[in-house]
């Protein structure tokens, strides 16, 4: 059956039944798996491991290559890719027969949890979609907050140098409804270096630091960092510390984990009405 593709603006023939996917994207990874169609996943990227289950399936690429001799002998019905970086890939998958279908990146709560109705409609799992959006909705209900006085949250992901994110992302958007404002949720890029100067002029309350992984060493190397780029005022500052690919990631459970995970965080950092 044709199902229409916004990144792509045109219909993708999409098979029935699907029986082996390939997921190189490690949000519509968990999503498969959360629609209960796991057991298909023939194939990911190297950064599909949520669920735990995920991490047994064999990894063929990245965000910008994949294993084509994998491909070629396993024939999948269907590749689910993503936007941004795999734009070139997508191309290149497409251009050489696959049928593979692009999920856009979440620039917001919202979006994630429309990604969910849009993977459930491609692989036919409708009325699973439905129950899981809208356990979704009902879990993020409870984490929504307003506040008299929002908290300034600088929030700092180490990808392999210091990335921000601005407006259109569902971290600074889920930071604004736990009740908190992103210092930089004025600024229309989505993920940029800031510099130092305008950190330091936008006056954070606190500050939230997410290293690639967490290991023991990680606050006291952020916190030289701080100091080697002229941020030693943010060391007065309360400084908390993710596991580590944890608010970065635009799964379902950025909603079930991540919010709440902000939603309990910022708790002792604002006034309520």
């Amino acid at each position: 059956m044709k199902i229409y593709n916004e990144v792509l603006d045109e219909y993708v023939e999409v098979p029935r039944p699907i029986k082996k996917i390939v997921s190189l994207d490690p949000a519509t990874t968990e999503t498969l798996f959360m629609l209960g169609i796991g057991d298909r996943i023939i194939a990911t990227d190297a950064f599909s491991y949520r669920p735990v289950e995920a991490k047994k399936i064999p990894k063929i690429g990245s965000y910008t290559h994949v294993n084509i001799e994998f491909l070629e002998k396993n024939k999948p019905d269907i590749i689910f890719s993503t936007t941004g970086a795999q734009k070139d890939l997508t191309k290149k998958l497409i251009n050489m027969g696959y049928i593979v279908y692009p999920i856009g990146v979440a620039t917001s709560i919202s979006r994630i949890l429309n990604n969910i109705i849009i993977i459930a409609n491609v692989v036919g799992r409708l009325e699973e979609g439905r129950i899981l959006y809208s356990s979704l909705i009902n879990a993020l209900y409870s984490f929504l907050r307003k506040s008299e006085k929002r908290p300034k949250v600088y929030l700092e992901f180490d990808l392999g140098g210091p990335i921000t994110a601005g407006f259109p992302t569902h971290v600074s958007d889920a930071i604004y409804h736990v009740g908190g404002k992103n210092i930089f949720d004025n600024v229309e890029d989505a993920y940029f270096t800031p510099s130092p100067n305008d950190i330091i002029s936008r006056e954070p309350d606190v500050i939230i630091y997410e290293p690639k992984l967490y290991r023991d060493y990680e606050v006291e190397r952020f916190k030289k960092s701080l100091e080697e780029r002229g941020l030693s005022a943010l060391l007065n500052k309360p400084i908390l510390v993710t596991k580590g690919d944890f608010l970065a990631h635009q799964g379902p459970s950025f909603i079930t984990e991540g919010v709440k995970w902000l939603f309990l965080s910022l708790e002792p950092f604002f006034v309520k009405y």
